[in-house]
């Protein structure tokens, strides 16, 4: 079969043509590159055996040849071409830090031809109407979400007629006139849906060339549903005028005898290990004991986290429930059987805290004790309740979960934990420049009570790493990596210490050291969400975006209702090309926390991608109305730039600098703007500062594929293009899928007057999720718009929309 699989083969509901590389689903063809070709041949050759990764390397690139990311690149293009998803896969399994596994089990075709398609059988080879390939045919016309959105409107038109039509005195065969339009739309519904489509504010022909998903297959087919009612409601009102239904004789409502009362609806099992843990109330309104209680209710639940078969929902989620409430309310939101509330008042020199274990299917309470300590005894307050609450629930845990509670603790003096958890709570929300140096400051108030307080140091770090992040400057740097040798010093052990570590050794390129790190802590503790959450950090960086998705959504399932976890989802899909499944979940985190001025920021920049630039702007204002943001100011700046607004979007760009003045981005996009605006002598300055200060940071990570592309650009513009070449080629090797990177080397061909290359280049980018808007709105591409090959990417885009 090996040799007899480059003939030609069928995998799922495919044909595959390896000799062409063609690959034809539902009647539409895709070319496979010859490399993906190759790996999906490793693949069927060995059907639901696991194949490392090296195995693939080797076979297809050669020994010594290819890379991890090529081959997580074909793997992608295999995965597009069947609509396969790394997150549910039919086609592709794969096994992480190993390799793959194929799934399905190829069928050879003897002696096919290149006319034979899984559409248009040839003899017994395959049934076009079996019931996968027309199914997925429903699915993709939408008649399945059409006709099953027209029944339940559809029955709940009958149930209204039934229930109320005789009460408002209408005609008796009103009802039946409603359930006669009802069935006879049904066949109606389904014609439209499959030939028809709505679609760019007109009705086409339907291609049935959609993913499926349901709400595209609604919102593609909605009219096709009111159409259906209006022809249906037509033909019933012709039958009533010309034959007539029959009336039936109408029971008064008081003589129908009463039903007896539904039952209540039952609670779904939850299993009796499940807690959650709220966030106790502060009884005394004092700001002291507002910080105790929050650090107080935040270790107990990051104790029994710990717990090997305790299941604990995170901070987010389980502080999302305000008191008072039910506990029916507590247990259909956060799907637990047990969850701990409590209440603490600091008086004089003691704390004194009453918690209470509830069963959430009850509301009774299995525990209500008061614990009362001496402030300066403190850290054993917190232990201590952690301990009754497992002890209550002993029965349903293993014994050997007992004895893990009590690791990776870290005693401090009372002020010092209460200045480190001030810090802690502005690093939990929405990052500014402000928030992140108040935090320093709080860390650096605890450090002066307790120089030995790993946490502290820790935070230092965290917060300097993040000041990185949000307006560079190599400075923090050296801070942040001298505050992390403190607190690997003061308690190698501690999650805490390892996450930050970890972080900042993403943020500098050492993506191997973060991603030991990050194991380390995993190993100590499996279900650590933050360290899963970091080290999809570390795949994404990488461009391993399978490999991201997969261990961020493992994160996500321990902590549901995390908006950075969620946050961090978006950016995947971001860096994907995925737009529209990133301003998706952009808007998740966005209904989650209505004033979380980064998920608005960051929608704006998905659906400018998009090129919606309207909406982008509005967003980017919402963002900028809660706290000003330089990547948000810089954002806005390009949606004018976009409308051909070239001084204004200087000025904003010009607030952005002054706002981050070691932030080449910024920089870059300030000189874009001056260019255009007229202001050249400006803008070769600010093409100066920008590719200095990404110089600066490829200095602390010469893999970062940003400051690449900005030290190429910034470069071209100033008339280096043969350097940019270098650099724009070297950033390809960084970031292969990345569709800014082609964008940037179209731009670098454009400089060196090679429009044929760049035209490429540009297509590269388009067909890796760039924006054609914004491709079609940029000015620096104004001289290959009268290029066919430009004008027919931008409609084949359009198009496919």
């Amino acid at each position: 079969m090996k040799n007899a699989l480059l003939e030609g083969f069928h995998l799922l509901d495919a044909h595959v043509e390896p000799l062409t590389g063609q690959v034809t689903r539902n009647g539409v063809s895709v070319h496979l590159p010859s490399k993906a070709m190759e790996v999906l041949l490793c693949l069927a050759r060995q059907p639901r055996s696991l194949v490392t990764r090296e195995s693939l390397i080797e076979h297809v690139w050669g020994d010594g040849k290819g890379s991890a990311e090529a081959l997580s690149h074909a793997v992608s293009d295999i995965r597009h071409a069947f609509d396969d998803h790394a997150t549910r896969p039919t086609l592709i399994q794969t096994v992480p830090t190993r390799g793959y596994r194929l799934l399905a089990e190829p069928t050879e075709i003897a002696g096919a031809s290149s006319a034979a398609r899984p559409d248009t059988p040839s003899g017994d080879e395959i049934d076009v109407f079996g019931p996968l390939p027309f199914w997925r045919a429903l699915l993709r016309h939408g008649v399945v979400q059409a006709g099953v959105a027209y029944l339940v409107v559809g029955w709940l038109l009958i149930q209204i007629a039934d229930t109320t039509f005789a009460n408002l005195g209408l005609p008796s065969w009103t009802e039946s006139f409603v359930a006669f339009a009802v069935v006879g739309g049904f066949p109606v519904v389904v014609l439209l849906a499959w030939f028809l489509e709505y679609a760019g504010g007109r009705l086409v022909m339907d291609s049935g060339r959609h993913t499926g998903g349901l709400l595209s297959g609604l919102g593609r087919n909605y009219l096709a549903i009111i159409a259906a009612y209006a022809i249906a409601t037509v033909g019933a009102g012709t039958y009533q005028w010309l034959v007539g239904f029959e009336t039936v004789s109408i029971v008064p409502v008081a003589a129908v005898p009463a039903s007896p009362a539904e039952p209540a609806e039952e609670l779904l099992p939850l299993s009796d290990s499940s807690v959650a843990v709220l966030k106790f109330d502060n009884l005394d309104g004092s700001e002291i004991t507002e910080v105790f209680s929050a650090g107080l209710s935040e270790d107990i639940l990051d104790q029994l986290a710990r717990v090997p078969g305790m299941l604990v929902p995170g901070r987010n989620d389980s502080w999302s429930i305000t008191m008072p409430t039910t506990s029916e309310e507590v247990r259909r939101r956060l799907r637990v059987k047990w969850y701990l509330e409590g209440t603490v008042r600091i008086e004089n020199d003691t704390v004194r805290v009453v918690a209470q274990l509830i069963d959430s299917e009850t509301g009774y309470h299995a525990l209500s004790r008061p614990f009362s300590y001496e402030l300066d005894d403190f850290a054993e307050l917190q232990p201590a309740i952690a301990r009754t609450v497992v002890a209550n629930l002993r029965p349903a845990l293993p014994e050997e979960s007992i004895a893990t509670m009590m690791t990776a603790r870290e005693d401090a003096e009372l002020d010092a934990y209460l200045e480190y958890r001030r810090g802690m709570q502005l690093l939990y929300g929405p990052r500014s420049e402000a928030s992140i140096d108040e935090a320093m400051v709080h860390f650096k108030n605890a450090l002066a009570l307790d120089a030995e307080y790993a946490a502290a140091h820790a935070g230092l770090c965290n917060a300097n790493t993040a000041m990185y992040e949000t307006i560079g400057g190599t400075a923090f740097v050296s801070e942040a990596e001298q505050s992390c040798a403190n607190a690997l010093a003061a308690g190698p052990r501690l999650p805490i210490v390892m996450h930050v570590v970890a972080n900042l050794k993403t943020v500098t390129g050492d993506f191997d050291g973060a991603e030991a790190t990050l194991r380390q802590a995993l190993d100590f503790n499996p279900r650590d969400a933050t360290a899963l959450a970091a080290l999809s950090r570390v795949y994404r960086r990488q461009q391993r975006f399978d490999e991201a998705e997969e261990t961020l959504i493992a994160a996500i399932n321990l902590q549901p209702g995390n908006w950075r976890m969620m946050n961090a989802l978006g950016a995947i899909q971001f860096g994907r090309g995925n737009y529209a499944q990133a301003a998706r979940q952009f808007r998740k985190v966005v209904y989650l926390d209505p004033d979380n001025f980064v998920a608005y920021g960051n929608l704006g920049g998905a659906e400018l991608m998009l090129g919606e630039f309207e909406e982008a702007r509005d967003a980017l204002l919402e963002s900028l109305s809660f706290r000003e943001s330089t990547s948000v100011l810089s954002n806005l700046g390009i949606v004018y730039y976009y409308l051909g607004e070239f001084e204004n979007s200087a000025e904003i760009q010009r607030k952005a600098v002054t706002e981050a003045p070691n932030s080449p981005v910024a920089w870059l996009s300030f000189a874009d703007a001056l260019h255009f605006a007229g202001a050249e002598i400006e803008a070769v300055e600010a093409f100066t500062r920008a590719r200095n200060l990404a110089r600066e940071q490829l200095g602390v990570n010469a893999a970062n594929p940003v400051a690449l592309s900005v030290l190429a650009w910034s470069e071209a513009m100033l008339d280096d293009t043969a350097t940019a070449s270098e650099h724009v080629e070297r950033l390809l090797e960084l970031a292969p899928d990345d569709p800014y990177s082609h964008y940037y080397r179209a731009l670098v061909y454009l400089r060196q007057d090679d429009t044929e290359s760049a035209l490429d280049s540009i297509t590269e980018a388009v067909e890796r999720g760039y924006s054609t808007a914004m491709i079609s709105a940029e000015p620096y591409l104004s001289e290959l718009r009268s290029a066919s090959q430009f004008r027919n990417l931008v409609a084949s885009a359009i198009r496919d929309k």
